[in-house]
């Protein structure tokens, strides 16, 4: 399910934070920039040059470090588990991803490739833990910043282009509070991505007799019917101008206001023992994915 993920998240990021220039077919995006002699030289960047990313529910860093490949400058891996999160930090030993020691003894991940490309884990901390702390910080540097006439670019909390909370909602006690806490972390203009598993008969049938109990491709009990969503109940609960919370003590327009700009369905494709999928706007009643953008004030 992860390609068809992030080619969503792709077109998405495309259409809504568009960079002003032009893309090639390799999944990369042509600049220009002037040479020696003022001729123009192309510069390729990666899809997500620049972005900041926050990836809730990272588990062993699957997406995670997908999003740092497309060239995200930092992505946050946050996990309630610790154990996940050291197995991610495991897995991020690699060539185009490795973790090393930052200058404050935090364990981050800097591409061999680009040092300003990074990932940084958190386990142990719930989403609502992560945002009140980060957020509380981001004002102190702010403050700081002003005072000493710093770029806000340096802050190491600075707020997120790009937050995802893929296949997270259905298994949680209070959806609303993660989502919540979740905005209060966007930029403006930020955009929020959220896939979950809607509520009706036919994802009865198939995400839990088909997958847990038939085929056994996903261990018996890992779902609840009655803690799947619909894309309507989502938008309800993101975009909403009753859903505020205590975020909005912090000077970041915490609970801006948000807007759905793209839904569409994950179906899985005959035969479905490759678990192949397809993204499919007219077919939302089992898996799908929705982005919501904090609107620009």
């Amino acid at each position: 399910m992860n390609p068809i993920r992030i080619k969503f998240l792709r077109d998405v990021v495309d259409s809504f934070q568009p960079v002003v220039c032009s893309s090639d077919t390799n999944n990369t995006t042509i600049i220009t920039t002037a040479g020696q002699g003022g001729t123009p030289q192309p510069i390729i960047q990666l899809p997500l040059h620049n972005k900041r990313i926050l990836d809730i529910g990272c588990g062993g860093g699957l997406l995670t470090e997908s999003l740092s490949r497309l060239g995200a400058s930092l992505v946050v891996g946050v996990d309630a588990s610790t154990q996940v999160v050291e197995v991610a930090k495991r897995h991020s030993f690699h060539e185009n991803s490795r973790l090393v020691q930052d200058g404050n003894g935090l364990e981050t991940s800097s591409s061999s490739s680009s040092s300003s490309r990074d990932i940084r884990y958190i386990g142990g901390i719930t989403v609502e833990e992560l945002a009140s702390n980060w957020l509380q910080k981001h004002e102190q540097e702010k403050s700081s910043s002003s005072t000493i006439n710093a770029s806000s670019s340096s802050q190491n909390h600075e707020l997120f282009d790009i937050i995802t909370a893929l296949e997270i909602i259905e298994h949680v006690p209070n959806p609303s509070s993660l989502l919540n806490a979740a905005k209060s972390l966007l930029k403006p203009n930020g955009i929020l991505l959220v896939s979950t598993i809607n509520r009706t008969v036919k994802s009865y049938g198939l995400a839990i007799i088909a997958a847990e109990y038939i085929s056994g491709k996903v261990p018996i009990g890992t779902h609840t019917w009655d803690m799947f969503w619909s894309p309507e109940e989502v938008e309800q609960m993101i975009c909403s101008s009753s859903s505020s919370s205590s975020y909005q003590s912090y000077g970041n327009d915490a609970n801006g206001k948000m807007k759905q700009i793209a839904l569409s369905g994950m179906v899985l494709q005959p035969p479905f023992i490759n678990m192949e999928w397809k993204l499919d706007g007219n077919d939302t009643d089992v898996n799908w994915i929705g982005a919501y953008q904090k609107q620009q004030v």
